[in-house]
Formats: C-alpha cells, structure tokens, sequence
C-alpha cells in the first residue's frame, strides 16, 4: 500500500466518524461541538464521502437534516465498521498492556535444557496468558526469516541489526572422568594439556580453543589435540564420562556429572574467561510486554543461577 493510500483510509475514518455523528445527531454543529471540530470541516468530511462514493448520503437544507436511503444503509456499516475499529485498537491496548500471547525463543540446546528449562514453569505461572515455543539447537539461524522472537546467544556477536541485551556470563571448566585422570594424571597447568586427550567442540566446522587466564589478567590461548571434535557438547559429554579424554565446557552442561562423581573438575586455579549470554531481538520500536517479560525473566534467571557470574 502506498503513502497516499494509507493517508486516504485515514482520511476515509475520519469522514465515517463525521457521518455518523452526524446522523446521531441530526445536526453539523452539534456533530463538530463532540468531535471537537469546526461545522466547516464537518461539513467538507461528508461533501468529501458523499463525492468518493458517488451518492448523496444526507439530504440536507438550511432548516433540516435527513438521511436518504443510501446514506441510512451506509450508516449500519459504517458502525459497524468503526466498532471492528475501536475493537481493534482496545486490542492492540491490551497487548501493550499486560504480557499476553506466544513468545516464540531460540536457544543453545545445553543452555536451554540445563539453565532456561528449569526455570519455565515459573515464568509460565507468574504469566499465565503467555505461552512459550521454545527450540534448542546449537546451530545459528536467522530469527527474522524463522519467525523467532528472542534468541538467546553465547559468546561473539555477529553483527545484525537484532537488539542485544546482555543476560550475564557463564563459566567454563575443564574436567575428566576418574578413571582417565588416574590413567593419564591430572594436569596443573595449561601448558600440561598437550600430553592429554583433549575433546573440542566444532563451532560452524571450526574447533572453539581453550583460553585461559593467568594471574597476570592476560588470556592465553592452551594448545590441545585429541581424538574427537564434534558439533554436539552432549556428544562430548557423553565421551568425558566414558573416559575418552578431557573437555572444556560450560559448568552448567558437566554440573550435574561431577555432582555424581563421574567427572572431575582440572584447572580450578586457571580460571577460563567466563563467556556472555545475550537475548536478542527485532529492532522494531519498544519490545511487546510478552518479549519484555521474557527478557526480564531470562535475565533474572541468570542472575541467580549458580552457574553464571
């Protein structure tokens, strides 16, 4: 649609509104006095419908007002018409009222499962007329071509015209099974890693690399090999548990592993730069109170989860 075109449906309420009130009250002035307009520019809304539509609406003289019979069966629609409007915009108050409808979120499959599932029910009850769609996956999308409404996203942006709003940090650990620590030893130092089995996650077909920081603030870079890389941080998971060799991963996806005593946590004293979570969204004006509600929450939740700093 057009500029002009969306000024003449503008146009084209305004004149419905003056015939109306017009009708109701059998009079131009009084029609202007609650419109809170000139009779003029009343009289020039109904000259200006009766011209567009090609009829004569009103039959009008200096002493009377009637409605002719096109213009008394273009009254009921035009009511009509203007109540499907104000129901419109009561509707569109509500939702920028209180947080309602579908909310539809994008997010790391461990993140997701490990830190933003737990914590659902909660939201879901604080806001009852919101309804979630959650998808997990480790992959990168596109949220505008897929529909999504926040994302949430680890470490780097990319750039694009999304939003971001900061959530926190995640810590990183390094750990090992029991058995392939006593097997190969436990390392004290990064630079001890090149002697051990390393498991790497592939991020878009290239393995993330270990950073850790030292006393002095700097971070460095620990060189590492092993037998598995993988796109799937459940994949290296499952091999740390059996043995396979050391993984760097979020404390989160390992928490409950070595709360059981099936990994063990190398390294505590070479903290690793803790990474940033984002929530991202359309860059379209004020967020919707449901995609605000969210954010919030997602930030709250962040806020108090053991795993973040």
């Amino acid at each position: 649609m057009t500029r002009s075109a969306i000024l003449e449906d503008v146009d084209s309420f305004a004149q419905l509104e003056a015939f109306t009130r017009v009708v109701a009250a059998r009079s131009f002035s009084r029609a202007a006095e609650q419109l809170g307009v000139a009779p003029s520019a009343v009289s020039r809304a109904i000259t200006a419908l009766e011209k567009r539509l090609g009829v004569r609406l009103l039959n009008r003289t200096t002493r009377s007002l009637s409605v002719t019979d096109e213009g008394g069966a273009f009254h009921a629609r035009a009511l009509a018409i203007l109540a499907d409007l104000q129901d419109a915009e009561r509707s569109v108050s509500r939702a920028r009222g209180a947080p309602r409808g579908r909310v539809r979120v994008d997010a790391p499959l461990a993140l997701g499962e490990q830190v933003l599932a737990p914590a659902l029910p909660e939201f879901l009850r604080r806001y009852p007329e919101v309804s979630i769609d959650l998808s997990l996956r480790d992959q990168y999308i596109d949220p505008i071509s897929e529909g999504i409404d926040v994302t949430l996203r680890m470490g780097r942006l990319r750039a694009s015209d999304l939003v971001a709003r900061k959530l926190g940090r995640v810590r990183i650990v390094v750990a090992g099974a029991p058995a392939y620590l006593a097997r190969y030893g436990r390392p004290s130092t990064p630079d001890e890693l090149t002697s051990h089995k390393c498991l790497t996650y592939l991020l878009r077909g290239h393995p993330i690399p270990w950073r850790f920081r030292g006393r002095d603030g700097a971070t460095s870079i620990a060189s590492v090999n092993g037998q598995l890389t993988a796109g799937s941080g459940e994949v290296l998971r499952r091999a740390a548990v059996a043995g396979a060799g050391l993984i760097s991963v979020f404390e989160y996806t390992v928490a409950a592993d070595v709360a059981s005593g099936q990994l063990e946590v190398v390294l505590a004293d070479h903290a690793l730069p803790a990474v940033p979570v984002y929530a991202l969204h359309a860059q379209a004006g004020p967020p919707a109170p449901k995609i605000r509600a969210f954010i919030d929450f997602a930030t709250e939740i962040f806020r108090r989860s053991p795993y973040a700093k």
